[in-house]
């Protein structure tokens, strides 16, 4: 800011120190780059909730003032805090008490004493007649002349650091920015319809209203958006660049196998292997994702794609994220490969194969593929699956075992056509979609708690016929914050071996180790065990086709994805199953979407509602290779703006691009992404 050599008031120095020691803090070089030190969210405090309005479905913000504060103890060092509020509604108590919870923190009994006005946002629920929420965001409400800038209004809430707190990082920034707004410089193009970067940046900092600031997130979404294409673009130019010398063909091995396999490939799976075999033609490294849903074939396309890497003397392997995936992979390859063909072995950080022997060979492992030690001469094809679960620092670490291999990526989690320019825009997509026949029928019920006894009573009378069941807890229970809250895992396998009998019934979960897991899933194949109670540690890679009911208990809390993938785990060995959904808490909403799943087995069509209901950061998780975490833009809300983005950095691809910052900054990062990976 320069002030030409005019004398300034003390009110706009006094907002200049303030504002250079907060830039400071934050790490800026200046303070006027506290233009873009952006809120996260805004809150409308002229209006607020009353429990008059009824209980929200999402989050919401009111105030009110502490007439309670009790720390409780149990079990050793666990506590709760709990601060009962009596609600402000336009500036009146209202008599009616909300809670807040917090678990584990003690000294938030001290930060709110009695008497104390508290403005709270969270997301709120009824517990035995009491509205309560759990670890919401809190801002005490001091009384003084600045409360103009904290109450009455749209407030815009700030992320913090150490040693910051909400009103002084927004008063610092009200009386800095009112009285010396810098200059705000373009980083991006245009979008017609919306307004300009600085326009947007003043409407976050001062927001007339809830409307208002939606238009400015609009745009500093198609910010990230744009930015988030064009490195998408950059990405996949820097790889279709890359030469790759192919060798000759040196053996016939896929021509002997498909004359002795006895499975017939889908249309779908014999167009995917085309598409593979044309990629293993190309002078560039195949980069092929391949999507399919639950049993549609995926291992039997890889199986081809290994198979037509062998046929050039190199070396290949399979990489799984645990040994329990491993070694029914390296199982089904060997069902499906003569044993005179190839040798498939294992490699995980407690099995190494032997030094390579007269076959070609497939390595079949665990994350000790990418570790320092381990050698994978003349490694030409990494396959992957279930990528979703490797970071991409992995995925760099296994395609370094080779001089630029070819990258063939499973999974079992389908992600709708319009997520995939935006999460696998650098990636070629093959899909599966149909079934191979053999499957059996699965169908899906949804019951709530006060049918459990008649559940298990079902349970029982089907295992005393020779079935096997699984039954799925999501929460372990060792580290259940409300004791009355317990879905635990631990507790249903203690009420189920007691009903069933001990040596009926098993408990299985991720803090096992790999051995015991194994143990106990091989006695769930042989029937020793017909009830296999387990957390959602089942949901990828277990694969017991005699295994025909399944029970999910707490099925509210899980996703539809998810709750897909488990359900895919029976009817394999061509006898229909039955999965049974138990509704516990989230009302109607939840009703309904847990009915949408019993209606619907097609898992692209699951996935579609899912990114609607959670957007793609939930359902994706957070370690989704390539997914973009966004501040501002709102998946799938957001989607046409997206085709937008997609739409103008098409357009200036080949134009000057380079007069635009964010976009030589965008450059930068995915050159250096791509370098690094």
């Amino acid at each position: 800011m320069a002030n030409d050599g005019l004398a300034v008031s003390p009110e706009v120095a006094r907002a200049t120190r303030a504002a250079a020691l907060l830039a400071t803090k934050l790490g800026l070089e200046r303070p006027e780059e506290l233009a873009g030190y952006l809120p996260r969210r805004h809150e409308d405090r002229r209006q607020g909730w009353a429990p008059s309005m009824g209980l929200p479905e999402g989050p919401v913000n009111f105030q009110g003032v502490v007439v309670r504060s009790k720390l409780n103890r149990w079990r050793g060092r666990k506590c709760s805090v709990e601060i009962d509020l009596n609600v402000i509604f336009k500036g009146l108590e209202t008599g009616d008490r909300v809670r807040i919870l917090f678990y584990h923190l003690p000294f938030m009994a001290r930060a709110f004493p009695e008497g104390k006005r508290v403005a709270v946002y969270g997301r709120l629920e009824e517990k035995s007649g009491i509205l309560r929420t759990i670890h919401p965001e809190t801002e005490t409400i001091e009384e003084g002349k600045e409360e103009s800038i904290h109450l009455e209004r749209v407030v815009p809430i700030y992320p913090l650091i150490a040693g910051l707190n909400q009103r002084r990082v927004r008063s610092t920034l009200y009386h800095y920015l009112r009285n010396c707004w810098p200059k705000v410089k373009e980083a991006f193009p245009p979008c017609e319809g919306l307004p300009n970067r600085e326009e947007a940046f003043r409407t976050y900092h001062f927001p007339p209203s809830l409307q208002e600031v939606e238009i400015a997130r609009r745009r500093l979404a198609w910010e990230e958006l744009v930015s988030s294409q064009f490195g998408v673009k950059v990405r996949r130019a820097a790889r279709e660049a890359i030469e790759v010398e192919r060798v000759e063909k040196v053996r016939d091995l896929i021509g002997p196998w498909r004359e002795k396999l006895s499975l017939i490939m889908t249309q779908g799976q014999e167009k995917v292997c085309e598409e593979i075999d044309k990629d293993l033609r190309l002078g560039r490294p195949m980069h092929r994702l391949l999507q399919g849903d639950v049993g549609s074939g995926k291992t039997l396309v890889a199986a081809h794609a290994l198979l037509r890497a062998l046929e050039h003397g190199s070396h290949v392997a399979l990489m799984a994220p645990t040994t329990l995936l491993v070694e029914q992979h390296a199982a089904a390859l060997r069902k499906l490969l003569p044993p005179r063909l190839v040798e498939v072995v294992i490699w995980t950080s407690a099995s190494k194969p032997n030094p390579v022997g007269f076959f070609p060979r497939i390595t079949v492992g665990t994350h000790a593929l990418f570790a320092a030690k381990t050698k994978l001469a003349r490694l030409s094809l990494c396959v992957i699956d279930e990528q979703q679960r490797f970071g991409v620092k992995q995925r760099a670490a296994f395609l370094a075992k080779g001089e630029r291999p070819d990258l063939l990526v499973l999974t079992a989690t389908p992600i709708p056509r319009t997520y995939d320019l935006l999460i696998h825009g650098d990636l070629d997509i093959s899909y599966l979609r149909e079934m191979p026949p053999g499957r059996g029928e699965v169908r899906t019920f949804v019951r709530d708690g006060s049918a459990e006894e008649k559940i298990w009573a079902h349970i029982q009378d089907r295992v005393q016929a020779g079935d096997r069941a699984y039954v799925v807890v999501p929460r372990l229970g060792d580290a259940v914050e409300d004791p009355t809250e317990e879905a635990s895992v631990r507790k249903t396998y203690e009420h189920l071996a007691k009903r069933f009998g001990a040596k009926k019934v098993a408990l299985l979960h991720g803090k096992m180790k790999e051995a015991e897991k194994v143990g106990i899933l091989d006695q769930f194949r042989r029937g020793t065990v017909s009830v296999l109670v387990a957390t959602t540690v089942v949901e990828v890679g277990v694969d017991v086709p005699e295994a025909s009911l399944m029970v999910i208990d707490h099925a509210d809390r899980l996703g539809l994805s998810q709750l897909h993938q488990l359900r895919g785990r029976i009817g394999r060995g061509g006898k229909s199953g039955k999965c049974i959904l138990i509704q516990r808490s989230g009302g109607d909403q939840a009703k309904e979407r847990l009915d949408f799943l019993a209606e619907n087995r097609d898992g692209f069509l699951v996935a579609e509602r899912d990114f609607i209901i959670r957007g793609p950061g939930d359902t994706l998780g957070d370690e989704q290779s390539g997914a973009p975490r966004y501040r501002h833009a709102r998946l799938p809300s957001d989607l046409p703006l997206l085709a937008t983005a997609s739409q103008e950095v098409a357009g200036v691809w080949g134009g000057e691009w380079e007069k635009w910052p964010g976009l030589v900054e965008a450059e930068k990062k995915a050159r250096a992404d791509f370098a690094a990976n």
